[in-house]
């Protein structure tokens, strides 16, 4: 396992890519059906990575919390590594609570979107306020190994600047966890 800094090129105000991925069931999902919640945030994750496991319980918890915002885990390691296949999302879901109607758990089998944001890493959160431009590009959390005690639930505060309106943070700090397996080799 290698640890992997983030490092996306999207800038704040960027308009995100759009995308229309399934989910386990097969059920399409497009950017644009996400237009009535006042932001969106977009994690690549997997089911395997360590670093993900580490923040899913700080990212059930927003999830819980902001009910107004949806949030997209987008897999894709789904037809790469045996343990983040389609079939097994269902289970991570569960497993950690992750059950909700504001979060979608979508399978990026060609890596596509991954690319177009610039995704290095799992888990590697962008946050996106109501017309889907780029607010924010970092951590979920101060918890940026499984070994690390959470003591600053740094989206929390981002997405309440946002829903607010004002800025966000001038620091943003990059996620960092386990590389994309990416099909074609490195990408970006």
């Amino acid at each position: 396992m290698t640890l992997t800094e983030s490092a996306s090129e999207l800038q704040r105000g960027d308009k995100a890519p759009g995308f229309n991925l399934e989910n386990p069931d097969g059920n399409e999902v497009e950017l644009s059906d996400l237009d009535n919640y006042d932001g969106v945030l977009v994690v690549f994750m997997c089911n395997h990575c360590p670093f993900v496991k580490a923040n899913l319980p700080e990212l059930s918890s927003l999830i819980e919390r902001f009910p107004s915002v949806a949030f997209v885990g987008v897999n894709p390691n789904s037809d790469v590594h045996p343990q983040d296949t389609v079939e097994k999302m269902p289970e991570l879901v569960e497993k950690y609570g992750l059950e909700a109607e504001n979060f979608y758990y979508l399978a990026d089998p060609d890596q596509e979107v991954a690319e177009s944001y610039g995704a290095t890493c799992t888990p590697d959160p962008f946050l996106l306020d109501m017309r889907h431009r780029l607010f924010y590009q970092g951590r979920l959390s101060d918890k940026t190994s499984p070994s690390d005690e959470l003591t600053n639930h740094e989206m929390q505060g981002v997405i309440q600047d946002m829903l607010k309106s004002r800025d966000p943070p001038e620091e943003q700090n990059p996620s960092q966890g386990c590389s994309i397996k990416w099909k074609r080799g490195s990408v970006g």
